[in-house]
């Protein structure tokens, strides 16, 4: 597996251009989920799972909701399962974001996150506001992106043949801030031994697509290795067929198994 370990300090952040129109399809895509690789030391032999990613036009904004449960081996022999689900409302002027997350493990909730983000312009500073665990409120850097927006930011610039984009971007999913988002864009992926995909299959055809590599590193984090990377087979509609969430000490490979479409309201 090919590991891009970008330091942020050779990374020059970009200023995110004027809003365009979202090249988004809407839809629900659900991904089954295997592991990929465990490093020494990560104690983990095996997980399993599926993944639901849902993308909602919701005329003046985009809905997101994302379910992802997994059932985790240990090389102990024990075995724990983990259900984490994100929903988020993003204006398409990508100016305000709501949030809510929940973690839980063996049916115990270990963290729940609530609240909302505005900024002031295109490019410009603006704020974020926790409800859940705690209310606390923090500023957020000029040029700072919310994650739909930062998405259709990242397929203009594979369309523009840019090998490189790197952004502030703000999710709601940590109570310290923003992450730095390196994405670095190549040629797609080869599909090997994919399953097939049942559905809307035609939301796939006549779609460019590329292979983006991102590295997300804490906001103040000017170290070597970033907190977690994400490897995607992405279409030029925002759709996935395929991705590697890398968490460092292990990685677990998501395919695409079923695709539906999803109606545009009438607005």
């Amino acid at each position: 597996m090919l590991a891009l370990w970008i330091r942020v300090a050779d990374a020059q952040q970009q200023q995110p251009p004027q809003t365009a129109e979202s090249p988004l399809a809407p839809h629900r895509a659900t991904y089954d989920m295997r592991l990929s690789v465990a490093r020494p030391n990560s104690g983990i032999v095996e997980v399993s799972g599926r993944m639901v990613l849902e993308t909602v036009d919701a005329c003046e904004g985009w809905e997101v909701k994302q379910r992802i449960k997994l059932k985790f081996l240990r090389s102990e022999g024990d075995e724990f399962v983990t259900d984490s689900s994100f929903t988020s409302y993003e204006t398409k002027d990508g100016l305000a974001l709501r949030f809510s997350v929940r973690n839980i493990q063996d049916n115990e909730i270990e963290e729940e996150l609530r609240g909302n983000a505005d900024l002031e312009a295109p490019g410009s500073k603006g704020r974020a506001n926790f409800t859940l665990p705690e209310v606390r409120s923090f500023d957020l850097p000029a040029g700072t992106l919310f994650p739909t927006t930062h998405l259709a930011l990242v397929l203009r610039h594979a369309r523009d043949g840019d090998k490189s984009a790197s952004y502030s971007v703000f999710d709601g999913a940590r109570l310290d801030g923003a992450f730095l988002v390196n994405a670095v864009i190549g040629r797609s992926p080869r599909q090997t031994g994919a399953p097939a995909v049942r559905g809307d299959v035609a939301l796939m055809r006549n779609q460019p697509s590329w292979g983006v590599r991102f590295a997300f590193f804490a906001a103040n984090d000017q170290g070597a290795h970033p907190e977690y990377e994400l490897a995607l087979d992405l279409l030029g509609n925002g759709i996935a067929r395929s991705m590697l969430l890398d968490y460092g000490d292990f990685a677990v490979d998501a395919r695409l198994v079923q695709l539906q479409a999803l109606p545009r309201p009438r607005c």
